[in-house]
Formats: structure tokens, sequence, C-alpha cells
């Protein structure tokens, strides 16, 4: 750790903090004013009792491919509102995590922009500007008599602490403006907002080879996910592998343990796989102290109508998880808030497990698997334990909802473009449907979210995209840096503890290891390593000084 003292005129005039790319470990404690209410921060001290919020960053990307972030808020003895305790905790993490941050940024922008002349990212900064305009105003008029606006307001000012943190500390001499901020937590809400903002580069199937299509359907698919019971209820297990650009490879592991002491509030603690700079985790992988487990996969939506009602006038959908992250304790809770404000963008099918109505050898209680699904206009909801109780349920990217199966334009897409493009035919229904069963324990689900067996296996179509952990720089025409980024794993012991097991980077088994040089791809990838070839699956769980709770 280090300082740079920046002088004008002789005059001090700024103090930046700055990380060494050695320095793998930093603790720090955010304070508060009193009489002025500006908050500052001291590095290298965890203080418990004076501090509105303490944490710790462990940057260890390079050496097992993830940073590893822990925050406490609001644990000590002086009383604090939810508010300063939110905007301290975001404070903390944007000081923290800052050249992450800038590396983040750089590497993805790219991702839906090709530079600030381009037409979309003028049309999606316009709208995420209103929408963060509106929001703000609905919290001023709403939130002292609902406490759905109450709690978002607290959201919101966890994000106005991550800037504020960020900028206070930004160890660059360009730092990033707010819109950044918003681009950055909005990069999940930005899939839909294309399609609805310049539709005239949405993707026309119809001029497309097969080949083609399928490529097209890969690159806005986002994630693999199975929640596997044992058939004895000796275990139940979730697991969820992200599918992005590699360019999004810079993880960091979260663990929020945030006091808020408003009665509408549910879940104090969350562990979670994150990204710099973003307060949800966008794969989506949640472990929650009110006894639920989050999981996500991304919808395709063709019909291309939909989108005609997307409007700035709403919620995104990173603001709705955490919403209801914070404020339920069971899946028809969450399903309920998620469906407020529905902006019609990001449009995943969610998976809510409650630990709580599990009970491991004897029975899975009605409620134990909520599934949601949201596209414009319309979110459905049910529970779907009676299914888990045959052993398991999976996800892969296509509507279960027949309803949002048949509004998506999934019927007519199907008959023009194959089976396999269906629920219950696509190649990944067929591969959890075989391999399921060889799911034992902790380590036998570690190795089948990493599965890609292209080579052999007759249900990926000898295409490595088609897979569990799919490989699209392995494609031998074309090959894009794109496919499964990572793997997520944990159990019903381990999630009551808000502990996972995690590995990052492209998978190498049955499979060649990736590296950036071999390759000539344009995406760009600051900070990451060339090689992914040895990470291994790391544990994940909360420093002991974040108390946790587990609600019975």
């Amino acid at each position: 750790m280090f300082y740079v003292l920046l002088y004008v005129h002789g005059v001090l005039v700024a103090s930046i903090f700055v990380l060494n790319q050695a320095q793998s470990s930093m603790d720090a404690t955010v304070y508060i004013n009193q009489l002025s209410g500006a908050y500052s921060i001291k590095f290298g001290v965890i203080d418990k009792e004076n501090g509105v919020a303490y944490g710790t960053y462990d940057d260890k990307i390079i050496k097992n491919g993830w940073g590893e972030l822990n925050i406490v808020a609001g644990s000590g003895q002086k009383p604090y509102s939810d508010i300063v305790k939110m905007h301290a905790a975001g404070y903390l993490e944007g000081a923290l995590t800052a050249k992450r941050i800038n590396q983040h940024y750089e590497n993805t922008f790219g991702i839906f922009f090709k530079g600030k002349s381009d037409p979309f990212f003028q049309k999606a900064t316009m709208f995420l500007s209103e929408q963060e305009q509106w929001m703000r105003d609905m919290i001023i008029k709403e939130s002292e008599t609902s406490s759905f606006w109450k709690q978002m307001g607290n959201i919101v000012a966890q994000y106005d602490g991550l800037l504020a943190g960020y900028q206070a500390h930004p160890q660059t001499d360009k730092p990033l403006s707010s819109l950044a901020f918003q681009i950055m937590n909005a990069l999940g809400d930005l899939i839909d907002l294309k399609e609805a903002l310049v539709p005239e580069d949405s993707p026309d199937y119809d001029t497309m080879t097969e080949d083609e299509v399928q490529r097209t359907i890969f690159k806005h698919g986002h994630c693999s996910v199975l929640i596997k019971v044992l058939a004895g209820y000796e275990n139940i297990f979730a697991a969820h592998a992200s599918w992005f650009h590699y360019s999004t490879m810079l993880r960091i592991y979260k663990h929020y343990n945030i006091n808020n002491t408003d009665s509408s509030t549910s879940s104090i603690n969350m562990s979670f796989s994150s990204y710099p700079g973003l307060l949800s985790s966008l794969d989506d992988f949640y472990i929650m102290d009110s006894g639920l487990i989050l999981l996500q996969t991304t919808n395709n939506v063709y019909n291309k109508t939909l989108y005609n009602t997307i409007r700035p006038q709403s919620l995104l959908a990173w603001h709705r998880v955490r919403l209801a992250n914070l404020m339920t304790k069971t899946g028809k809770e969450w399903s309920d808030v998620i469906s407020q404000f529905n902006s019609g963008t990001y449009n995943n099918q969610y998976m809510i497990l409650d630990l709580k109505r599990v009970e491991l050898n004897k029975t899975l209680h009605d409620g134990a698997l909520w599934v949601v699904e949201q596209i414009p206009t319309y979110v459905e909801s049910g529970d779907q334990t009676s299914i888990l109780r045959y052993g398991y349920w999976p996800s892969y990217n296509i509507p279960f909802y027949e309803k949002v199966y048949n509004l998506s334009g999934y019927p007519e897409f199907v008959k023009k473009h194959g089976i396999t493009n269906s629920y219950e035919m696509a190649p990944r229904a067929k591969i959890f449907r075989q391999e399921q069963n060889t799911v034992r324990d902790l380590r036998t689900i570690e190795i089948l979210m990493r599965y890609n067996g292209y080579q052999f296996d007759p249900y990926s179509l000898n295409s490595s995209i088609r897979a569990i952990c799919s490989r699209g720089d392995l494609l031998s025409d074309e090959p894009v840096a794109f496919g499964c980024t990572d793997a997520k794993v944990t159990d019903y012991n381990m999630a009551k503890n808000l502990t996972s097991y995690a590995v990052n980077g492209p998978t190498y088994y049955d499979v060649p290891p990736f590296r950036w040089s071999e390759h000539s791809f344009p995406d760009k990838h600051v900070g990451m390593p060339d090689l992914y070839n040895n990470y291994k699956y790391v544990m994940m769980k909360p420093k002991s000084y974040a108390t946790r709770r587990y609600q019975q």
C-alpha cells in the first residue's frame, strides 16, 4: 500500500490511496462526521466500534481467479440510519475495489458499444438517465408510506456510496463518470435494451444459415443451472455456470453484512458472485440468511414486438432483484416483488430455493422451489417443488412456462429452426437429463457444471457451444471469446453458512485450456491472466467478523 500526494503550487490537494498488484489484501473502515454528514475512510484499519462500515478486499485474481470482498455495516454500538449504513457499505466497496472497477469498465464497454458516437450508446445513456431520475423521484414521493420504495432508497444509497467511495479514491488520473457506473450495473439490462432502442440492429434469423442462427442464440444466452436433490433427500445442491463475454472475467465474490433495522428487511447477510463496480450478481447466484438461494438463467425473446412496450418509467432487473433479496423470506414473496415495475429488460428465469422448506432425509415441503419467468409486460411464477421431488431442476435459457414460451415466440421459432430449440429437446435439456444422475456429492456436481463433452457426447451435436459449460473460442469456424466463464456450487449445510465453492475461467475439463495470447480476439482483458489452466474451485465464506444468522 502507498499514497500518492498531489500538490498544486506547493499546496497538497489530494491524497490517493493505491493498492499494489502485489498487495493482495487490504482492510478499511468508513466513518461519518455527525455534524457535516461527510464520509471518510481509513485504510489498514478494522474499527468495529466507531466505524459505520468496515471490511476487507482480498485480491487473488491472478492466483486463483477471484477477488473476495467482505463488508460489515451497522454492527457497532452507535445507532445509524439504514441509509447511512448502506451508503457507507457502498463507499467502502468503491474505495477498496477502485482499481478493478477501472479495469472492468475498460474491458466491458465494448461489449455493447462501438464508441460514444454509437447510436445505441447515445440512446442507452438517455434511457438510463431518464430511468434513474424517475426512480429517484418515486423514492422521494413514496418512501415515507411504502416499504418497497423505502428499501429501494436504501439500495440507491448504497449505489451513491459506491460512486462516492470510488471518486474519493479512484486510483487513476482519469476517474470514471457516474454514467460508467450506470452502464456497469445495467450490463444485463442492456441485452434487451439494445433490442428495444436500436431494433434495426436486431438479428434477422430468416436470412441466416442454421449455423449463424445457433451462434446468435448462443451469444444471447446466459448461464446453465442445476438444482439437484439426492434420491433419499440426503442432500440438496444448487449450482450455476455463467455464460458471457470473456472480457467479463475479472470477478469478485462478495459478502455483505448490512445490519438494517427496518421491519421490512428480511436479509441482513448475503453472499454472491459478482464483478467490480456492480452491486448485484448479474449471474445471478446469491445465498442469503433469509434461507433463500437465488439462481438465474437468461431467456431469448424472439417476439420483437414485446420490446415496443419497454419504458424508462420502471425498475431495471438489478434493482428489483436486490430489492426482492432484501425484503422477502419465501419464493412467493420474492416473485411478488420482482413483478412490480417490470422493465422488460434482462428477461430471465429465476429459481428461488427455500432451505426453510427442505427437511433432509425426510421431505421437500411445498414452496421449496419457486420459479419465476419475466418478459416485457408479463411475469409468471409458481411452485415447482413437485418436479424437484423427482430429482432435479435444470435451466438452460429456454422458458419453462407455456405462456411465456408462446408469448416469446418460441413455437414459430422452433417450427422454422428445429426442435433442438425447444424446451424439452434442447441439447442441454438432454445433457442434464443424462448426466444429473452422476451427482452424488459436491465434487461430482462441480465436475458436471464444467462439463463440455462436445468431442464425444452426441447430445452436443459436435459443437463446443452446446454444452453445460460452453466454449465459443473452440468453434472451428469464426471462434468467439464468449462462453462459460465460471461455476459456483453449494449444498444445504454450506448454504446455511453462506458458503460455496467457485471457480473462474473457461472450463478445461475434456477440452484444451483457454489462453488469450493464442487468439487475436479484439476483446479487452486488462488485469486478467493470460492462461486459464490451473484454477480450481475455491471456498467462498464470509470472514469470521461478519456475524451470521440463519432464519429457521
